[in-house]
């Protein structure tokens, strides 16, 4: 964990190793600053926290006669055919499992390549590691959710329409934000096919915030004082971890993002995960940008579904 006594001992260290002419000592700046970014993305990007990355190898990738971009095959767990009551001295039926693959391709992320001239960097009080965050670090965590909220939104489509591949709404409106309405967030996940459990939701800091809004009769005295003195911090909602995110443009308020377990939703996956690379030219300009190659996945579309404290509460079927 990065704290600000941390952060700050760090940047020095990176400044001094920038300024230092150098080569090797520069490109050790761009290593520790790796180190922060991989600790900070884990931490803060909205997809790793639904979906935890896993690290892959050049050994995953698995050849394609259809293209020479990076790929790997992900295998997907077979449904069963059930068990049925028999009389006795009756032998099974016969089945055949038959294991489900799909294959994923893996793209590369980077940021603009930023320049700067070195004495210009003994002017900055504030950490270094502060700037490139806001530079390089919150601009690849933004294309990351911002293409797998893309996908996600896709699933669910357009709010009370019916899934025609499952039979049921993936995107209801609940009605105001209350206790009826956020009993209903959890059947999302439930009616899907599968019988699948909802493991996440995610939501907007705006929306989070109308939690302390209940009264003492809608959740009980103490709780409702805790709330409205000390303000919201709940990380459970009906018993399911809560995500709660500043990106408003991402998810917008009364929104309600609802997950199943990632093994039954889908994967991320990354190939040398988010690392800055830093140069030198003519003693003078500094340069530095991020980069990472990642892949994402969705093997079950019925992981996802999305609820909206509006309108009048729809139900999910």
């Amino acid at each position: 964990m990065y704290d600000n006594v941390k952060i700050a001992a760090v940047s020095e260290q990176i400044k001094a190793n920038m300024l230092s002419g150098d080569s090797e000592l520069i490109k050790t700046a761009g290593l520790a600053a790796t180190e922060f970014f991989r600790t900070e993305i884990r931490e803060n990007g909205i997809r790793r926290q639904i979906t935890p990355s896993q690290t892959v190898t050049k050994e995953n990738f698995d050849p394609s006669e259809e293209t020479d971009l990076p790929s790997m095959i992900v295998e997907i767990e077979p449904n069963s055919m059930g068990a049925y009551m028999v009389p006795f001295e009756t032998g099974p039926k016969g089945g055949v499992i038959h294991g489900r693959k799909a294959r994923i391709e893996f793209n590369r992320i980077m940021t603009y390549k930023y320049s700067i001239d070195k004495i210009r960097l003994d002017t900055w009080k504030m950490p270094i590691l502060d700037i490139f965050y806001d530079l390089l670090l919150k601009d690849i965590m933004d294309q990351e959710d911002d293409a797998s909220f893309a996908v996600d939104n896709e699933i669910v489509g357009t709010k009370n329409a019916t899934h025609a591949d499952m039979g049921c709404k993936r995107w209801v409106e609940a009605g105001p934000m209350s206790r009826q309405s956020l009993v209903h967030l959890k059947k999302g996940i439930l009616v899907a096919p599968g019988n699948l459990k909802p493991a996440k939701f995610v939501m907007n800091d705006l929306t989070h915030c109308d939690f302390g809004e209940f009264t003492r009769d809608a959740v009980g005295g103490d709780m409702a004082q805790e709330m409205f003195i000390n303000g919201v911090t709940l990380t459970k909602v009906q018993g399911v971890d809560t995500i709660v995110t500043s990106k408003k443009d991402l998810i917008e308020t009364n929104d309600v993002y609802i997950y199943a377990d990632p093994k039954y939703y889908g994967g991320f996956y990354t190939y040398k995960d988010v690392a800055m690379v830093t140069d030198e030219k003519d003693d003078i300009w500094l340069t530095f940008f991020a980069h990472e190659c990642i892949a994402m996945s969705v093997v079950n579309a019925a992981g996802v579904a999305k609820a909206s404290f509006t309108g009048t509460k729809t139900d999910w079927k």
